[in-house]
């Protein structure tokens, strides 16, 4: 999807930060392709550049809030003096290319540095210049005179137990008329007791209760489980490792719900694995012709994708990609001699659109 970027010279020769913006990616696992406009070797590799696709993976990626920050060196800035624009592609594991522009490499000094490297695989990991940052060692504790302990408390002194009442000194003459007094009491207690319980009892008062209304269930909330974006949908249905043919019938089924991002980057999967019909799908993302709610209208990007299925005896891409050079637009020029060849070819394989672009084409 297209992204913006921007390009800053660092102070040190040979070095640069490149900033990606719009683009969500985590920074680990993130490689680059760079590709530029002159010559056969178009596709820089930190060896020199090749004719085959390469990709890039530089040892610092780092995200500062919006922006993600690749810091580049010499295998790059050196063989990229002299150039003014360059195509950018960035691709992330186990989905693909997620973010793509033309940016402007900037004027800088270069380290010359730059060299051979023996290692020709499809992703080159770029050497990086460290400063190495010597820790100070750490300081041996000083000796501690052993911790001051207190002297144990003293053991409680063990005493006697006195009986409190030994010294309660005994009163004399008044415990006759209390006892007296407590037979009384209880005399009379109990003939209320006996009067009021079972002589002359009260009437007893009937209460009716109220219902208590059965109380009202009391309905547990459901826990509304998060919204899974885009790319972790995507994610988990290519963790199934589908073949192209079903990632086919899946991307068609993300467009048909209106889930636009969701079906590109299922088209741009099958694609790269070598799906025809999904190179010319997504083809359509790109084509300045077929422009697309949400998505930058990229010429070359089109183009390229068209040419790979064209080449493959598609006849849809074939016309697609007459008509877009016979249009010209978002970065592609016009070609009549190429559009008519590709129309031409379409249309021998039947193809009636075809047969009415080259016939509306200039003689």
């Amino acid at each position: 999807m297209p992204v913006r970027a921007s390009v800053a010279p660092l102070p040190e020769p040979g070095h640069a930060l490149l900033r990606v913006s719009e683009l969500e990616a985590a920074p680990e696992g993130l490689t680059l392709s760079i590709q530029r406009q002159q010559g056969p070797d178009t596709h820089l590799a930190d060896d020199g550049w090749r004719r085959t696709e390469t990709w890039l993976m530089p040892d610092q990626v780092a995200r500062r809030g919006e922006v993600l920050e690749f810091h580049l060196g010499p295998e790059i800035c050196d063989r990229l003096a002299g150039i003014a624009t360059v195509r950018l592609r960035v691709r992330e594991p186990d989905i693909g290319v997620v973010g793509t522009t033309v940016v402007a490499w900037p004027t800088m000094l270069t380290s010359g540095a730059a060299g051979a490297n023996p290692f020709a695989d499809d992703i080159v990991r770029l050497k990086r210049r460290h400063a190495a940052m010597a820790e100070p060692a750490p300081e041996p504790a000083p000796d501690l005179p052993p911790a001051f302990e207190p002297p144990p408390a003293p053991k409680p002194e063990l005493r006697a137990a006195r009986d409190p009442m030994a010294e309660i000194r005994p009163r004399r003459g008044g415990t006759g008329w209390m006892i007296a007094t407590l037979v009384v009491l209880g005399l009379v207690g109990g003939g209320y007791y006996v009067w009021t319980n079972h002589i002359n009892p009260p009437p007893a008062e009937t209460v009716a209760a109220a219902p208590t209304p059965p109380a009202a269930p009391v309905a547990s909330p459901t826990p509304l489980a998060p919204k899974k974006s885009v790319r972790e949908t995507v994610a988990e249905y290519l963790a199934t490792k589908p073949q192209p043919d079903a990632m086919l019938a899946k991307a068609r089924e993300f467009a048909k719900d209106g889930n636009a991002p969701a079906a590109f980057l299922v088209f741009r999967q099958a694609a790269e694995q070598g799906n025809v019909v999904a190179q010319v799908e997504l083809g359509t993302f790109y084509d300045p012709l077929t422009p697309r709610n949400g998505f930058t209208p990229d010429g070359a990007q089109a183009a390229d994708w068209y040419e790979r299925a064209a080449l493959a005896g598609s006849a849809e891409a074939q016309r697609r990609l007459g008509l877009l050079l016979a249009k010209g637009g978002a970065g592609v020029t016009v070609d009549p001699a190429k559009a008519r060849t590709w129309l031409q070819q379409a249309a021998a394989q039947n193809d009636a659109d075809a047969k009415k672009a080259l016939d509306a084409l200039p003689k």
